[in-house]
């Protein structure tokens, strides 16, 4: 958009029964940055990411990708929109390698019908080793070249949680939603992932970050969104929200 605006929320509400996850919530995050969206447990965090990734539909409000309404788009549909997505648990095809899993990653790119591929002709072997060799380039851009055509259940945590950012990255997605990527990780591996996610913005990918790994949200968010029990708390840079006394109070554990 004109603006500079690549999501804009407008008015969420995602009611279960008479329970409210999230209680009208309008935010926008800019194009090439790191947003962090932060709270408590239960706050509606990964609620509002599946409302995004189109996971499940709001009860009321819009969501527009660049201008356009995906309020009611699939998954799918989002995810050829340029929409990708991380999860708090990987998801993960446990019996593949590496590359496997984040070639997976690639078919949003491909153009081969299920007819074309059946043939094998020379075409699809071209498209199918360009889509590889994409693969190969996100595998290298996390740092697991070495590992690459090992059985991905064999590898570490942290590993595994890198193998799933490579296979949202093979989509070249203009915006990733990751959802606690840092959960999990030692503090080395924590900071790996700091430099990997301002690495992935210097791509000009955008990135909606769920992270309760606050020295990682502080250090690398230009904008932070804080929600509390569905509601939207406070915004602002990361000295403002550390700054906040409501935020201290509901979610930092500090006085005010």
């Amino acid at each position: 958009m004109a603006d500079g605006t690549i999501l804009h929320i407008d008015g969420m509400i995602r009611r279960y029964g008479g329970v409210i996850a999230v209680n009208d919530i309008s935010f926008s995050v800019r194009a090439g940055s790191i947003t962090a969206l932060i709270g408590p447990n239960g706050a509606g965090k990964t609620t509002t990411l599946n409302v995004i990734s189109g996971l499940i539909p709001p009860t009321e409000g819009r969501v527009t990708l660049e201008g356009e309404d995906i309020t009611r788009s699939r998954a799918d549909e989002i995810c050829r929109l340029g929409v990708a997505r991380t999860f708090q648990t990987p998801q993960i095809f446990r019996s593949m390698t590496v590359r496997e899993n984040v070639f997976v990653g690639t078919t949003r790119l491909g153009r081969i019908t299920l007819f074309g591929a059946a043939c094998n002709s020379p075409r699809v072997r071209a498209e199918e080793r360009d889509l590889l060799a994409a693969a190969d380039d996100c595998i290298g851009l996390v740092g697991l070249q070495n590992v690459a055509n090992r059985p991905i259940a064999e590898l570490p945590f942290g590993q595994i949680r890198l193998a799933e950012i490579a296979r949202a990255l093979a989509s070249r997605p203009k915006l990733i939603l990751m959802d606690e990527p840092a959960s999990g990780l030692s503090r080395a591996e924590a900071q790996a992932l700091r430099l990997l996610l301002l690495r992935i913005r210097d791509l000009a990918v955008t990135i909606l970050l769920v992270e309760h790994n606050m020295p990682l949200v502080m250090s690398t968010a230009e904008e932070v969104l804080v929600l509390d029990k569905g509601q939207m708390l406070a915004t602002g840079s990361p000295a403002t929200i550390q700054a906040d006394p409501n935020v201290r109070r509901a979610y930092l554990g500090m006085a005010g």
